[in-house]
């Protein structure tokens, strides 16, 4: 019977983090087409997903959500983008797994909010080494002088805009456990 629950919980982790980084994909999508502000300077809510798996199912889970969402965004900025396919592989899925890991890590300590602001250091400095320095090695230079101070402050200050409202969205949804009944053992009959 308690191997039955284990099954059914990790069934019901898998699956909560399946959709969710579908969601976030799709959130991603729909805020980098309504929220552009310049060929690569878009809003992305895909961190949502993120740090929903994040805080409910730990770090590893986060991570690999993280990664998945940044499906869309490499898409967009890199397939579509100034950044190419190499650059946008390492900048979305290397960052955004950052973020999921460290979301996790923290919001075992602390709350939601505190924890997504924190845990988005990393995948900050992170997206700063990749448009500061990496376009200038790896970009033709034509293509990474648009990645000028002005761009990477601006994407820079709108993520951060972007990752306060998620923590907040987050820390709402952890105090009126709207997930945990999602995730909470079923007994059977």
């Amino acid at each position: 019977m308690r191997e039955r629950v284990v099954n059914l919980s990790m069934t019901k982790s898998v699956a909560l983090m399946a959709s969710m980084a579908a969601l976030g994909n799709v959130l991603a999508f729909i805020s980098m087409y309504v929220g552009s502000f310049h060929p690569q300077v878009a809003l992305d809510f895909s961190h949502l997903a993120t740090a929903i798996v994040a805080v409910y199912l730990g770090p590893a889970m986060g991570m690999f959500t993280g990664a998945l969402v940044g499906l869309a965004p490499y898409y967009y900025f890199g397939v579509l983008g100034w950044l190419g396919p190499f650059l946008g592989f390492i900048g979305f899925f290397l960052g955004k797994a950052l973020s999921g890991l460290f979301f996790g890590l923290l919001a075992r300590r602390m709350r939601p909010l505190s924890a997504i602001i924190l845990g988005f250091i990393p995948e900050c400095l992170w997206i700063y080494i990749v448009l500061r320095l990496l376009t200038r090695l790896l970009l033709p230079a034509q293509i990474a002088s648009g990645f000028t101070d002005a761009v990477i402050v601006l994407v820079l200050a709108k993520a951060w805009v972007e990752i306060v409202i998620i923590g907040t969205v987050v820390d709402l949804v952890k105090k009126r456990r709207i997930v945990d009944a999602i995730l909470a053992p079923t007994t059977s009959t």
